[in-house]
């Protein structure tokens, strides 16, 4: 088995979270390795079509009180590197639009500068440890196993993949063991946006369904037009086992099937579609809710009612409660008061029982009802940062849980983070 060797950090996923904790890592000097799937960053930005980053600024008291920016630090970096190239763009509420294609080379360039090395095309299949500790992953690559030992480790692969077979509890679903359906994100050309009837679609689609196959199951939770001009659709839900093989198969099958035959009920029924075309779906099937670890803290749906406030904060998020049902027209939202938000602590990050093991993203210790809030982009990406910046901190003595809380929040704030949200 070949070895790869010489890294402090390993990161596995390379997704918003898992992009996070890399660059972080590396830019505060630690030898970082990022071990990603696919052949491009982003994750669900890139490969699932997820468009736009979701909104995360607080909801202003009046028309006189101005929104404040939850998700800030590495987040809107990328965001301000997108506007540049003139392919992305926020708005008013911190919702962000943007070029796939052109977020893949940002990433890139990104990670490159701060000294990650990626490993594209590369799966974990299972890790090596000893009693409390991670001391290698093992991965598999077309050119066979590899095995790739690291000081400390981050779990970025949204499945908790790492720490299931790291031996972590882990929690999955609601009481009866069910997650939230999947859905495959997809993109249309040939809109005529003069007449394309944006308020008046999530109505349409809502009219019929029974009788309409087309729209069995549809939930229009968003559309996003990119700076080409194209239609970034999340609109088709397919219930299934986000863990199991034939379920997630069943999914991307029928999930393209229910696409085409939503594209064709437009071109026949939505103004400014006679002439439209489906240009791609997701490489893979959008999953909202996967494995989720059992941390030193496990936050709640209490913590988000509450805006709770923690001494060990590490990010913040101002996203509603947010549960996809599995049947048509079951959508839960909850939202935060006006100009309120809730901390994440780092113990959410800590997985019960191991020394050097992160967790990155929205499988962090989080019950079924704040994991809904927190599983989207933007807040995502900033824990990523956090764990990356607590793993560079951790190395001197080997131990996630030495961290000294005060010197990661002042590390998070001096690279533009916000455990508070800052003004626009």
């Amino acid at each position: 088995m070949r070895e790869i060797t010489g890294y402090d950090v390993i990161v596995v996923g390379g997704g918003p979270g898992g992009v996070g904790a890399a660059v972080a890592a590396g830019r505060s000097g630690a030898k970082t390795l990022l071990i990603e799937r696919e052949g491009c960053l982003g994750g669900a930005a890139t490969t699932m079509l997820v468009n736009p980053f979701m909104p995360c600024t607080t909801r202003p008291k009046d028309d006189k009180t101005p929104c404040r920016l939850a998700n800030a630090g590495l987040f809107i970096e990328i965001m301000r590197r997108l506007e540049r190239r003139g392919m992305g763009a926020l708005n008013k509420w911190g919702a962000g639009g943007f070029d796939d294609e052109t977020l893949k080379l940002v990433l890139d360039e990104m990670a490159a500068e701060a000294g990650v090395q990626v490993l594209f095309h590369t799966t974990l299949y299972d890790v090596e440890r000893t009693d409390g500790a991670v001391t290698a992953v093992l991965a598999a690559h077309n050119s066979g196993p590899l095995r790739i030992p690291g000081r400390v480790f981050v779990d970025a692969t949204g499945d908790a993949l790492l720490a299931e077979r790291a031996g972590c509890e882990i929690m999955f679903g609601n009481e009866e063991g069910v997650v939230m359906p999947m859905t495959l994100f997809f993109v249309l050309d040939g809109i005529d946006y003069g007449v394309f009837p944006w308020g008046e679609l999530k109505k349409l689609c809502q009219e019929g369904p029974a009788h309409t196959p087309a729209l069995v199951n549809t939930n229009l939770s968003c559309m996003h037009r990119s700076p080409a001009g194209l239609l970034y659709m999340n609109a088709i839900r397919v219930p299934g086992n986000t863990l199991d093989p034939l379920d997630v198969t069943k999914a991307e099958i029928e999930g393209r099937r229910r696409v085409h035959n939503f594209v064709a009920w437009m071109r026949a029924n939505v103004p400014g579609c006679a002439s439209v075309r489906l240009v791609k779906t997701g490489t893979h099937v959008g999953i909202r809710e996967s494995r989720r670890v059992v941390g030193d803290y496990i936050i709640t749906g209490d913590d988000f009612s509450t805006c709770a406030r923690f001494d060990d904060a590490i990010a913040c998020c101002t996203y509603p409660v947010d549960i996809h049902g599995q049947a048509q027209g079951q959508t839960t939202i909850r939202e935060l008061p006006p100009d309120g938000y809730y901390q994440i602590p780092y113990r959410c990050l800590t997985p019960k029982g191991k020394t050097n093991l992160l967790m990155a993203g929205r499988s962090i210790s989080a019950d079924v009802t704040l994991h809904s809030s927190v599983r989207v982009m933007p807040p995502v990406m900033n824990i990523g940062e956090a764990a990356g910046h607590a793993a560079a901190l951790s190395l001197p003595k080997g131990d996630v849980r030495a961290v000294e809380v005060r010197a990661l929040q002042k590390r998070i704030r001096a690279n533009g983070g916000a455990l508070d949200p800052l003004p626009m």
